[in-house]
């Protein structure tokens, strides 16, 4: 026999020679025992809302600074790229004169400009990168 047998043993030998009296208020004892801890846990369980504390009321400084809202979201975008045509009629046939409408040639001024605009913002971009 363990020692947790023996002491479940004791008790019960103990419980049997009470008397029906002693039994009920034992009982109510332990049933009282058993809901003030069940009640305390409840209301531990409730948060407090804790008060804001100062770190010095002469520099107005607080310990819960709020954050502007511009510095933790990104500004709002346009529903639409500007120069871009959403839609447009199918064609089946298209001629040249057509296309000028909706082709740019990127070519047109030559090759090199389009080339140190492109190497100009590399440089920029490269140079914001830490």
């Amino acid at each position: 026999m363990g020692f947790i047998e023996k002491i479940i043993r004791f008790f019960q030998d103990g419980f049997k020679n009470l008397t029906v009296e002693k039994k009920r208020q034992v009982v109510l004892v332990c049933t009282a025992v058993f809901v003030s801890i069940l009640i305390l846990s409840v209301l531990m369980s409730f948060k407090r809302p804790e008060k804001e504390e100062r770190l010095d009321d002469q520099s107005g400084l607080s310990l819960q600074v709020p954050i502007p809202p511009d510095e933790i979201f990104l500004p709002e975008e346009p529903d639409f790229v500007p120069g871009v045509i959403l839609e447009r009629e199918r064609r089946t046939e298209w001629t040249e004169q057509d296309a000028l409408e909706y082709w740019r040639d990127p070519l047109k001024e030559g090759e090199e400009q389009w080339r140190e605009k492109i190497e100009t913002e590399i440089d920029k971009y490269l140079e914001r990168v830490p």
